[in-house]
């Protein structure tokens, strides 16, 4: 059916984008777009208020941008306009750096397929170089940045994940597949794996293994005043929409980006994916890349993440001599982390990346200790409770830490050390963890059997409920090990 956009204005410098009595995405006052319907045949709420903006740990459709990650403009101005009977809807998105260094103009055109079927959208970015003097970029110039949901909340939403790999094809029309995992950056800019290859307009790059009828969605470029190029980000499995610049910008310089995001339809999605290369990966890749794992369940740090395969793990990154993959001490098997100080310090070992944590859940963590010769607090787990929050400034809101009591001393054997109770409330719908081993003070201590438990407090499947996004999400219960129940 034919759309009838609206644009509705819902309060602190944000719109919802609605057709036929449904919310089809919203607007942001920072210039984010999260674009929640991929068909006009998709049922929906219709939202009347944004309680949270979008940020890259809290997405609820697909996340577009109206101002450009490098260089960093911020939105200065933001107009729209309905065309054709409101078939057709121009966003405009003005922007510029802190510094006014450059200047961005994005205009994002949203409309439907002429089956009437998908939505889609065709984007023009163009940036200006307003600076004085010639100004690097080492990694490039990044226009866009997309983001789908659920696709980098981590080791406590891994079984609701819907994308599995990003793909993306070259000059030459080869598909390349990269699996979502968090402990080996497939390339930045001109380094890496993604830098090695070259691509030029036609190129389309995405988010694909999601088996659901609607579809994988991608960018298509379709012209570039520079080389295109991509980006994933290891941590939230973004997807930076970038070009090479291999020179200095100069004053004056003006760079023009035109291109097409939309969701493939099943057809089209399965062939790219069963056409796909893998992106080799090494034996020097594992060796850099030999990090233990972190998740759901009972840890003995035994396995090491996937680098080659989807994986939502955390991991922790070693530094020896101090922060060591001991794989010879262990409680119930061979495998521990060891931290040495040869000084008294703090050193605090963190599971990378953080996670998220699900509204109305409580988390339990345990663990297994064993020190030698500790002087000072001790070892201990530290769980820091964090949110991002826009207004007034951007920032991150460092909510609660939660601290196991302290090993000292040398323990004569294995010490169960449990970590307060963390209760996520209905309200904290978009909260993250930072999870630390910690050793405060001077010795040697293991640490193993970390049991991280969480429960649910709702047995609902996931459901959007009507009205404003204050509405919690509602998860299905999962077991220790983090299976949701049949």
């Amino acid at each position: 059916m034919r759309p009838t956009f609206e644009v509705v204005a819902v309060g602190n410098n944000c719109y919802t984008i609605n057709d036929r009595g449904r919310t089809v995405a919203l607007v942001t006052s920072q210039g984010y777009i999260d674009w929640l319907l991929p068909s006009p045949e998709d049922e929906g709420p219709l939202y009347t208020e944004i309680v949270k903006e979008t940020h890259l740990s809290y997405t609820l459709g697909f996340k577009l941008l109206l101002i450009t990650p490098t260089p960093a403009t911020e939105l200065t101005a933001f107009d729209y306009r309905l065309e054709e009977n409101g078939a057709r809807l121009v966003l405009i998105g003005h922007g510029v750096t802190g510094d006014g260094s450059f200047a961005s103009l994005t205009t994002a055109v949203l409309t439907a397929d002429a089956a009437m079927e998908q939505y889609l959208w065709e984007f023009e970015t163009i940036i200006t170089c307003l600076a004085q003097e010639p100004i690097t970029f080492p990694y490039g110039i990044e226009y866009n940045n997309v983001y789908p949901s659920k696709a980098g909340r981590c080791m406590l939403f891994a079984p609701q994940k819907e994308y599995d790999c990003t793909l993306m094809t070259d000059k030459d029309g080869v598909v390349w597949r990269f699996p979502h995992q968090h402990m080996m950056h497939y390339g930045s800019g001109v380094a890496g794996k993604i830098g090695e290859l070259n691509f030029a307009p036609g190129t389309t790059a995405g988010f694909f293994g999601d088996p659901s009828p609607k579809g994988c969605p991608v960018v298509i470029v379709k012209e570039s005043t520079l080389e295109p190029l991509w980006c994933i980000c290891d941590m939230y499995y973004d997807l930076h929409c970038q070009a090479r610049l291999n020179a200095p910008a100069q004053p004056g310089d003006v760079w023009r980006f035109a291109y097409q995001i939309k969701y493939l339809d099943r057809l089209e999605s399965d062939r790219m994916l069963v056409t796909s290369r893998p992106v080799p990966v090494t034996t020097d890749d594992w060796g850099a890349h030999n990090y233990p794992r972190f998740e759901l369940g009972m840890n003995t740090f035994t396995n090491c993440c996937n680098i080659d395969r989807p994986d939502d793990c955390s991991g922790f990154r070693p530094r020896p001599p101090q922060k060591v993959w001991d794989r010879e001490v262990g409680h119930r098997t061979k495998g521990s982390l060891r931290i040495t100080n040869t000084e008294s310090q703090e050193t605090a070992w963190g599971a990378e990346p953080p996670t998220q944590i699900p509204a109305e859940t409580t988390l339990n963590i345990t663990a297994k200790v064993k020190t030698d010769g500790v002087e000072g607090k001790g070892m201990f787990i530290r769980v820091r409770y964090h949110t991002f929050v826009w207004q007034p400034t951007p920032h991150v809101e460092w909510t609660a830490t939660l601290e196991s009591t302290p090993v000292t001393g040398t323990t004569d054997g294995w010490v169960q050390v449990t970590v307060p109770a963390l209760e996520v409330p209905k309200e904290h719908f978009d909260y993250l963890l930072w999870i630390e081993v910690v050793l405060d003070g001077k010795g040697t201590a293991w640490l193993t059997d970390v049991d991280i438990d969480l429960q649910y407090a709702t047995p609902e499947i996931p459901v959007l409920e009507e009205g404003g996004l204050d509405k919690a999400v509602k998860f299905r219960p999962r077991s220790k090990a983090g299976a949701a129940p049949m």
